[in-house]
């Protein structure tokens, strides 16, 4: 598979290798097509998830591999298996529980009379959410994308579905979407950068935040922010009740303690929320049952919304375009970032180091951005094999961010580059006793202790690899070599 995306078509018999027939194809998105699909071992009835992204790495396709084998909640959608389909093993596919619905964002654009008229229905579908996040995060997972589009109702019951940006606190090495989710959704700590290794108190409450704008659009058919630059800013946005006076105070104050700038001024938790959320309900159906409908409002839209438009279409030349003349014209930093970021995805690496080295300043003068730019020279110094200038980004980051598994990872690397193997498989090693199982160092600690002529260790982690990623055919050819080994 050398196209980055290609497109499916089922086999006239539509199996899915031997393991699905594909019964009925429910969507079509950006990101891939989703199948209703009878699971042949026992003819039970799942959703299939086909990636466009077929030639990216199976790590980077994985969505929601947190959940999988963890006991089912019932307001969030089950993850029950990913991987390459076999016997061919071409197609990865992601396995969801099947939940015939309609998305919240639809019923929101087609039935807002019938829909939102009341407030015990908006407040009870709220407050499954809220179970369902609530859920995640006591797995230690947070969701990173909570919006209508991602929340399926059918009748009175709600479910969180589409974790292709959950993650764990520790996770170095999570696909994201260009933002980590959706721009208008994101706190302002999150929304326009490229890495998501944050604070780790951060990611959970940027959830929150996420989870008071939804209700904000809810009980007023709006959004605080219209564009990433008011996002990114925290531009003042009208207070619930200057737009619907239907909404109660103990709702207003909610919702504004979800969307405070600083992460420490929001809700502690989603316990909290759910502890106290309750009482805010009883409390608005007190003021007003009745919800009264705002006219709704165009949002606006600038150079930023435009060029993450074109970002989530992979449509990275006119992103850059976009990006580059409101730079030239307004030196805006966050500019110059989505500038950067747009030629680092496309794989134009030495275009984007050309501008990382023409305004050098842009790694250091705005710390708003620093982090993220400095993480993209990093990589595309990598990517061109310029392994000095790449160690001198990296000294850099270790200073600002500390020993951050990801940062270690990219400093095996560059010690495995300088033949320096001993020092990388100390590091490599140490990662993998902080983060067992975790397919990106099993397979450097491979590669290091194969140039190390250590066989042994070397079988040792291949097994391990294989026994998380059986069917990668990287792991297939590595077994052949071994075979003899092993």
């Amino acid at each position: 598979m050398n196209r980055r995306n290609r497109y499916f078509i089922p086999n006239t018999d539509h199996k899915l290798g031997d393991r699905y027939e594909l019964l009925e194809c429910l969507g079509d998105g950006s990101h891939g097509w989703v199948w209703k699909a009878q699971r042949l071992s026992d003819n039970a009835i799942v959703a299939v998830k086909i990636p466009k992204a077929q030639g990216s790495k199976n790590s980077e396709l994985a969505e929601g591999e947190h959940l999988l084998h963890q006991p089912s909640h019932p307001n969030v959608v089950s993850v029950f298996w990913m991987g390459r389909v076999p016997p061919d093993r071409e197609w990865y596919a992601i396995e969801l529980e099947y939940f015939p619905s309609n998305t919240l964002a639809r019923l929101l654009d087609e039935g807002e009379q019938g829909f939102v008229s009341s407030y015990k229905r908006i407040l009870d579908i709220y407050s499954q959410i809220l179970a369902g996040v609530n859920y995640l995060h006591s797995l230690g997972i947070s969701h990173g994308d909570i919006k209508p589009h991602n929340i399926l109702v059918a009748g009175e019951l709600a479910k969180l579905t589409d974790f292709g940006s959950s993650l764990l606190p520790e996770d170095f090495y999570a696909r994201t979407r260009e933002n980590g989710g959706t721009i208008l959704y994101s706190a302002p700590e999150l929304a326009g950068t490229v890495h998501r290794e944050k604070n780790p108190d951060h990611i959970f409450k940027g959830d929150i935040y996420s989870l008071g704008v939804l209700l904000y659009h809810l009980v007023t058919s709006r959004l605080p922010h219209d564009t990433l630059s008011q996002v990114i800013r925290h531009t003042p946005y009208p207070r619930p009740r200057e737009i619907n006076s239907s909404v109660s105070p103990a709702v207003e104050d909610f919702i504004l303690r979800c969307l405070a700038f600083n992460p420490s001024d929001r809700w502690d938790s989603l316990s909290e929320m759910l502890t106290v959320f309750p009482r805010v309900r009883q409390a608005q159906l007190d003021y007003q049952p009745i919800r009264s409908i705002p006219s709704k409002q165009n949002p606006s839209q600038d150079w930023s919304s435009q060029t993450i438009e074109y970002l989530e279409k992979e449509e990275y030349i006119h992103a850059a375009a976009i990006a580059s003349a409101e730079f030239e014209n307004s030196q805006d930093p966050y500019a110059f970032l989505l500038m950067a970021s747009a030629a680092f995805k496309d794989g134009r690496y030495f275009d984007c180091l050309e501008d990382i080295e023409r305004y050098p300043e842009m790694l250091d003068l705005y710390p708003q951005i620093s982090v993220d730019l400095n993480r993209i020279a990093l990589g595309s110094y990598l990517e061109t094999r310029q392994v000095q200038k790449a160690e001198v980004v990296l000294r850099h980051c270790l200073i600002v961010e500390g020993d951050s598994p990801q940062l270690l990872l990219k400093k095996a690397s560059i010690l495995g580059a300088q033949a320096r193997y001993e020092e990388a498989s100390e590091i490599l090693l140490r990662l993998n006793r902080e983060f067992p199982q975790r397919l990106a160092i099993l397979k450097r600690l491979i590669l290091v202790f194969e140039q190390q002529r250590d066989i042994g260790k070397a079988g040792a982690f291949l097994r391990a690899y294989r026994n998380l990623l059986p069917e990668d055919p990287w792991v297939r050819e590595k077994l052949e070599t071994y075979k003899n080994f092993l």
